[in-house]
């Protein structure tokens, strides 16, 4: 009987951390977590992300990577309509990031790396 316990205490065991593994490097949308470019100076998220609901990926989910352009859909509270929204680029040296995090739009304007500047919605070297 205590044999028994002992295996189903493994196995028990063995579920949880393979649980908390797969809820550490996926997200609930089952894409892979956030990545950030190395170099890139991140500003804050824009304050109205609560209005932008029911944000999806129309193409990979690129985290807050600005050397990819990444376009979205979501619903717009304040209109009560659906856009399509693309990452844009703010001067050269900036892109505004578009991020599907828990099912909101987050946008926050990025600042390139060094060597590299903003060509239609993403940083490439220059």
């Amino acid at each position: 009987m205590e044999r028994n316990f002992k295996i189903a205490l493994v196995v028990v065991l063995g579920i949880a951390i393979i649980a908390i593994i797969a809820i550490n490097s996926f997200q609930s949308t089952g894409k892979v977590a956030s990545t950030f470019t190395s170099g890139a100076n991140y500003g804050p998220v824009n304050n109205n992300f609560n209005v932008y609901t029911q944000c999806t990926y129309l193409d990979e989910n690129d985290g807050w990577d600005v050397t990819k352009k990444t376009n979205v859909r979501f619903y717009d509270r304040t209109s009560g309509q659906y856009i399509e929204y693309g990452d844009v680029c703010s001067g050269q040296e900036s892109v505004s990031e578009n991020h599907c995090e828990e099912g909101y739009r987050k946008v926050r304007l990025v600042n390139c790396p060094s060597e590299t500047s903003c060509v239609d919605g993403a940083c490439v070297p220059s």
